[in-house]
């Protein structure tokens, strides 16, 4: 049975830490598309564009970025879809033609997707029989519910046969919300992004370990930091030696003019190289994700790569992520107070962040939460879709 992959770069981080795992069970051939509006992600950070437009190995096209990975995944079984140029999105109607192409007559019996295609990639549901798609996002999140996602889910839930939702909380509502055969929908889970534990870290202006907590990823409305920062100036009155570092670019919702000038606050606003994202969760004390509404947290699996204790608020998969007392903290969401609680609860008890860091190396390096078990349980979704 071969398997083609469509992976995303802005889901790389999860694809590579999966294929490491799944690439030694099956024959998974894996393509990534690069374009103007997706050169950079959690696991690349592409400065140019190769001027060509097409189907390449990887590695032929963008080698400093993908050798680093040999031994790592499977680089021969690694390809890049290219889009350049300033009517890239025209030619992706093009190139998407080509991918076709090469999916036909390589003979794969399963194609796995992780999104739902864009406009420009719906000649692929000329394969939809072979279709199977991860749906990272059951229920868009607030401020993102737009009519052109909506539409494309739309398509993608009638058209696809089967998907894979990655946490348990979720699944009932997806298959309600969308009136979808339980049978269609299978559930998986996300483990550790083991892959940026094969990153360099750049400890450049870096604080010393244990000296800050972490919030990292994209500013969104979300993602709850109109309560972190007001939580923030609370945990300060008693734990002054408490910093905050937020790292992620995007635009803020609110006025943060009062938050800039704090000494205790450090707003990077920017893309975060993997770099310095690793130097950053391996020197935090601990992170926080205060989100008003999730998922599953891509976040939360950074920081386990590293064994931090995470505070999370009770919010879509994030329960069944961060087991309360184990892996971290579970909050009340949209709570400032509660939010200053936890924060100084775990500061000023480093004898639990040691445990649940622990807990956390012990719980997902093996068992039903590594990624050995989770590409298992895929392979035999794929088994059991080619069967059909």
């Amino acid at each position: 049975m071969k398997i083609a992959y469509l992976g995303k770069i802005q889901l790389s981080d999860i694809d590579l830490s999966l294929l490491h795992e799944s690439q030694q069970l099956a024959d998974i051939t894996y393509i990534i598309e690069v374009n103007p509006r997706f050169q950079q992600g959690p696991a690349f950070n592409i400065p140019a564009i190769y001027p060509k437009s097409g189907l390449f190995k990887a590695t032929a096209i963008y080698p400093e970025e993908f050798e680093r990975l040999r031994g790592f995944i499977d680089l021969e079984k690694c390809y890049v879809l290219n889009t350049c140029g300033k009517l890239w999105l025209l030619k992706s109607f093009w190139t998407h033609a080509l991918l076709l192409w090469f999916l036909l007559r390589q003979k794969f019996n399963i194609i796995h997707l992780v999104w739902p295609p864009n406009i420009y990639e719906f000649a692929l549901y000329a394969l939809r029989a072979k279709m199977l798609l991860t749906v990272h996002d059951p229920i868009p999140h607030s401020g993102l519910n737009t009519f052109i996602v909506r539409l494309r889910r739309k398509i993608a839930f009638r058209l696809i046969p089967q998907f894979l939702i990655l946490n348990n909380a979720q699944r009932k509502e997806f298959i309600d919300y969308y009136g979808i055969s339980p049978k269609r929908v299978v559930a998986s889970r996300l483990s550790s992004y083991t892959y940026l534990q094969t990153v360099r870290p750049a400890t450049q202006d870096i604080p010393p370990k244990g000296s800050f907590i972490l919030f990292v990823g994209k500013i969104s409305r979300y993602k709850g930091l109109d309560y972190l920062l007001p939580a923030m100036k609370q945990v300060h009155q008693c734990c002054p030696d408490c910093k905050l570092i937020v790292a992620g670019g995007g635009n803020y919702h609110f006025d943060i003019s009062e938050y800039k000038s704090l000494d205790y606050i450090d707003l990077r606003n920017r893309f975060i190289p993997d770099s310095e994202l690793v130097a950053l969760i391996g020197h935090s004390a601990f992170m926080v994700c205060p989100y008003t509404d999730a998922t599953q947290s891509g976040v939360v699996m950074s920081a386990f790569a590293f064994g931090k204790p995470v505070i999370a608020t009770n919010v879509g998969g994030l329960p069944e992520m961060v087991a309360d007392h184990r892996h971290g903290l579970i909050i009340k969401e949209k709570d400032v107070e509660a939010l200053s609680q936890g924060i100084t609860s775990l500061w000023l008890q480093r004898d639990m962040v040691e445990q649940f860091a622990s807990n956390i190396r012990n719980d997902y390096s093996t068992g039903n939460l590594s990624w050995r078990k989770i590409a298992n349980d895929i392979i035999k979704t794929y088994n059991q879709r080619y069967k059909e």
